[in-house]
């Protein structure tokens, strides 16, 4: 009498390789979720950093005595980035140099891109995390003008 040999897949065979082909699937879309998120950051650092390298050129042409009174605490949001908001600290300690500090936070999905957790332009209380006295981000400029 002779054996016949079975051929093909049992079923728990074919419920594993299932399941090992859902889980390289759902880690294949978590990877592009966070791709899409990654670019996302990208573009509105590109649009945030745009901003305020504007904010800067035209503080750089604004007569030196001016600046202080003109943009110390200048408070902003970025056109194209709903709900960012940006701030300009001018510091005056030195009669020959002024050191200017522009900084930009916005929304991204579910957290807040820099210290300004409520996007208000002001430091509240536990927003300063490094504790500068500024709020600080992930784009933010800093430039020194002259008294010519």
């Amino acid at each position: 009498m002779k054996l016949r040999l079975k051929k093909g897949f049992v079923l728990p065979e074919v419920m594993l390789a299932c399941a090992i082909a859902a889980f390289a699937i759902c880690g294949l879309l978590l990877m592009y979720v966070a791709g899409m998120d990654l670019i996302r950051v990208s573009k509105n650092s590109s649009i945030a950093s745009s901003a305020a390298l504007g904010l800067i050129e035209e503080i750089r042409n604004t007569p030196f005595p001016d600046i202080v009174t003109d943009y110390n605490g200048l408070k902003f949001s970025v056109n194209n980035i709903s709900g960012s908001s940006g701030i300009v600290y001018v510091d005056d300690t030195d009669d020959e140099f002024l050191l200017v500090t522009v900084s930009v936070c916005w929304p991204q999905g579910n957290r807040v891109i820099g210290e300004d957790l409520n996007l208000n332009g002001d430091l509240d209380m536990g927003e300063d995390t490094n504790g500068n006295l500024i709020i600080d981000s992930p784009v933010q400029l800093i430039t020194q003008v002259v008294n010519r």
